[in-house]
Order: C-alpha cells, then sequence, then structure tokens
C-alpha cells in the first residue's frame, strides 16, 4: 500500500510503518524480526493434556484467545467472539528440518512460517489472501522441550499484528470478511521515528489521523486494477470532502497546516478482493523525511513539531494481546462539549500496520 496526499508535489510514498507484511508475531514480528516464545508450546513434556493442548491441536477453521502475556491460558473460542488467532492448517516440520535437528533459531521460523504457511492462508481463504490487507500470518510453534521430545507440528494461523509485534482481537471469521486494513475515524496512528505506529490517544504524538474510509470500488466497479494515479484521481476529491466534513469546516485542515493523505492499493491486495482505504491528516517533517508528529487532534488544538519523533522503544511482547484500543478522537479537552467528540462511526477495524 502506498500513500498520498491532496497536493502532487512532495507525496510521501508509504513509510512502511502504515503496513505488516508476511509473517506474523507468534512465532516472530516481521517488525522486530524477532522469535518469541510466545505460544511455543507444543505435544511434549509438562503439556500433554488439558485446555491448552486442545487449542493447539484446533483443526483449521478454529479460533483461539488468550489473555497471558506468554498465552499459557490459551483456549478455543467460537469465531464470533473475540480472538487473536484463526488456524489454518498445520505443517510437519520432520520433512523440513529432519528428525535430529535442533531446535531451529530465530531466522528459520521466520522463513519457515513464510514459506508453508503463507500458502495454506491463501487455500485456507479460497486464494484470496491479501498479504498487504488486515491479516497477516503467524503460527504456533513447539516448545523446546516439545521439540526434543519429538514435536514437530506447526499450526499456522492468521492474525492481527500491531507495529510492536502484539496482538489485536478480531470477531467473526476470517473466510468472506473485508481484509481492508481501515480504521474508525478518529483513531490516530503513532508515530515511530518518521514512521506510522499503533494507535493512540490523539492528545498524544502521532503521525495520521484518520478521518474516514473511501471504497474504490465505487469508482472501480471492475475487477481491473487501477494504478495508483487513477486511484488518486478517485480518493482525493473523497477523502478532502471526509477531512472538511470531520475537521469541521473547508479551511480547518489547512489553518492548521495539515494535510489531507489516502492510501492507494497493490495489485496484490486488489486481487485478492480489497478495496477500502483510510483518508488522513499528517503533516511532514520540513526536509520531507517522514510524518512530523503531531499533538491534538484535528477537532481542537494542534501542535506539529519540526524534529522527528524518537523510536518507540521495544518495551512490547510480541504475540502478547495488545492493550485496548485509545479513545476515538483522542481525550477531550475540559469543557469541551460532547459533539465535538468524534463517533465511533464508518467501517471498523481492530488493526493499525498499524
Amino acid at each position: 500500500m502506498s500513500e498520498a496526499k491532496a497536493e502532487p508535489d512532495d507525496r510521501p510514498r508509504a513509510p512502511r510503518g502504515v503496513r505488516r507484511v508476511g509473517i506474523g508475531a507468534i512465532v516472530g514480528a516481521a517488525a522486530a524480526l524477532a522469535v518469541t516464545s510466545v505460544m511455543a508450546f507444543g505435544s511434549g513434556a509438562g503439556n500433554s493434556s488439558g485446555a491448552g493442548q486442545e487449542a493447539f491441536n484446533a483443526p483449521a477453521g478454529a479460533c483461539l484467545d488468550w489473555t497471558s502475556p506468554d498465552g499459557a491460558d490459551v483456549q478455543k473460542v467460537e469465531c464470533g467472539q473475540p480472538h487473536l488467532f484463526e488456524a489454518v492448517g498445520a505443517v510437519d516440520l520432520d520433512g523440513v528440518f529432519g528428525v535430529a535437528a535442533a531446535f531451529p533459531a530465530e531466522e528459520a521460523w521466520l522463513s519457515i512460517v513464510q514459506e508453508k504457511c503463507t500458502p495454506l492462508a491463501n487455500t485456507f481463504l479460497t486464494e484470496k489472501y491479501d498479504p498487504f490487507g488486515r491479516f497477516s500470518v503467524g503460527a504456533l510453534k513447539p516448545s523446546q522441550p516439545g521439540w526434543r521430545s519429538g514435536d514437530r507440528t506447526l499450526h499456522c494461523g492468521l492474525q492481527v499484528v500491531a507495529q510492536s509485534g502484539e496482538l489485536y482481537r478480531t470477531a467473526g471469521a476470517a473466510v468472506g470478511t473485508d481484509q481492508s486494513d481501515v480504521h474508525d475515524p478518529g483513531t490516530c496512528l503513532g508515530i515511530d521515528g518518521v514512521d506510522v505506529g499503533d494507535p493512540v490517544d490523539c492528545a498524544q504524538p502521532h503521525a495520521v489521523e484518520v478521518v474516514g474510509v473511501v471504497d474504490l470500488a465505487v469508482a472501480f466497479p471492475e475487477a481491473d486494477y487501477p494504478d495508483e494515479a487513477k486511484q488518486d484521481a478517485a480518493a482525493e476529491p473523497v477523502c478532502t470532502q471526509l477531512a472538511a466534513e470531520y475537521a469541521g469546516g473547508p479551511t480547518v485542515v489547512t489553518d492548521k497546516k495539515l494535510t489531507v493523505y489516502w492510501d492507494t492499493l497493490r495489485p496484490e491486495s486488489w486481487l485478492a478482493g480489497t478495496r477500502k482505504v483510510d483518508c488522513k491528516l499528517g503533516a511532514l517533517l520540513p526536509d520531507k523525511s517522514g510524518f512530523a508528529p503531531v499533538t491534538g487532534g484535528v477537532k481542537g488544538a494542534v501542535a506539529i513539531g519540526t524534529a522527528p519523533a524518537p523510536p518507540t522503544p521495544p518495551t512490547a511482547i510480541p504475540g502478547a494481546p495488545a492493550p485496548d484500543p485509545p479513545p476515538l478522537g483522542g481525550t477531550p479537552p475540559v469543557g469541551t462539549e460532547s459533539q465535538d467528540t468524534p463517533s465511533a462511526g464508518g467501517p471498523s477495524s481492530t488493526s493499525s500496520d498499524g
């Protein structure tokens, strides 16, 4: 996915923090490039029975949830309930690593999940997996004790991954779900250096504030992929209008020195059926090297920084449940009327790639 702005010059092209690609956070967060111990248990010693074992052996289409950072309380739940993981299939690793192989290193797990689990996810979604969409592919790997006891099964699944590597809950089965990675209007996506991070309260420094969603299927009802120039032409007037309505007037956005941005879709996303993109507000650093830190939602006072924000410290545990999302539009200032706070309308998503 790429990112465009209302003016044709100086368009920042998709800080890649906006999207997640490929592998999920349980075996390893793509952003962190680290294998974690989350859900790293199997049929070996210490885990031969109980709800955890039943969940770990769940078939394709089963949904799993847990509250503990290490996944120790994993359980199978109905997919209509909030969950962190939906199984798509399993891989026997004996033929990949060999019966006598040592417990694989981080890089090997990342590689095998990308190679073996992504095709399973695509088959599970009837050849409609969007690698740049709402879901990322992840896996539940055996524990080291389980590996030594002969467990060689990798359980592949779909999950919604935060930039931090933590997981957002989602409700509903993945099959048939719109994979567009869009957000409710009023969502502010944090800033990680000069790139886009996870949702934060709009009162905190952030990269962009979502003002609405464009359905590109309206402008392009045919199946053929429209190139980025065509997507830009279709999205610009809609996003500009949505931004003005959201901000409270046609000049509010420019008066506060913000710019209207929108995402564009890649061919792989279009082929998978993704059609919706976010419209959002942000500002660039003076040298155009990336997003400037913006503090405050557009409905209130806005401050735009001139220096890059510091990188987000890696304090999250990849694979652990992410915190509940912050309030839409930020924490209202004292004395703010209730109608000034944006409502939770519009398409819903629990993730950011963010």
